[in-house]
């Protein structure tokens, strides 16, 4: 049986409609290709730990038209990025009760992984997070299960990970970890009970 489950958190463990540029456009009418420029650029390094999220931010945040401050900037979006996916969480207790280690994943600068873990509450669910901000490459990249894989203390063969990303399953692959591609909980509730039939 797995030992461990490495999982997502936007998209899978948070429910989330709207991207953080896509809210900016609809609630204050900053536009996306106002903020294009940063997203794609220096943002990319901050994702990976290489740049700052606040010290970019300041350069430009009132360039794009926001009237309040950084950190009011800041917590409208982290604040509004989507809702727990209660569901999702009770498996997760469950596992975790049962002595199956639970991680989640995450493609996000240290800021956002903080308060993914502090006030939005995650982490009192999972037993660490696996960032890209700490882990130093995106998902996608093999480079960051190799670090992950040099982390934990189970075989590849005990470790399951669920992501909603196509890319990021494949590179999880390379590093021999079993994977599957999450595109819903109907889905999630179904390969979950082969899993772990023994729990769920």
């Amino acid at each position: 049986m797995m030992q461990a489950i490495i999982i997502d958190g936007d998209g899978v463990v948070i429910n989330r409609d709207k991207r953080f540029s896509d809210r900016l456009q609809a609630d204050y009418g900053i536009t996306t290709e106002t903020t294009a420029p940063f997203f794609e650029g220096v943002f990319q390094k901050c994702v990976v730990g290489k740049a700052d999220l606040k010290e970019e931010l300041a350069h430009c945040y009132k360039n794009w038209g926001w009237k309040g401050t950084l950190k009011e900037l800041l917590h409208y979006w982290f604040s509004k990025e989507g809702l727990h996916n209660e569901k999702m969480l009770q498996i997760i207790a469950k596992l975790r009760a049962h002595g199956i280690s639970v991680f989640l994943l995450t493609d996000n600068e240290k800021y956002r992984t903080d308060y993914l873990k502090n006030e939005f509450g995650l982490g009192a669910h999972f037993d660490a997070v696996f960032s890209s901000a700490y882990i130093g490459f995106r998902k996608e990249n093999v480079g960051f299960w190799k670090q992950v894989k040099r982390t934990l203390k189970n075989k590849p063969e005990e470790v399951l990970v669920w992501d909603d990303e196509r890319e990021n399953i494949t590179a999880a692959r390379n590093v021999d970890f079993i994977a599957e591609q999450f595109i819903g909980m109907d889905d999630f509730n179904r390969k979950m009970g082969i899993y772990f039939s023994e729990i769920l």
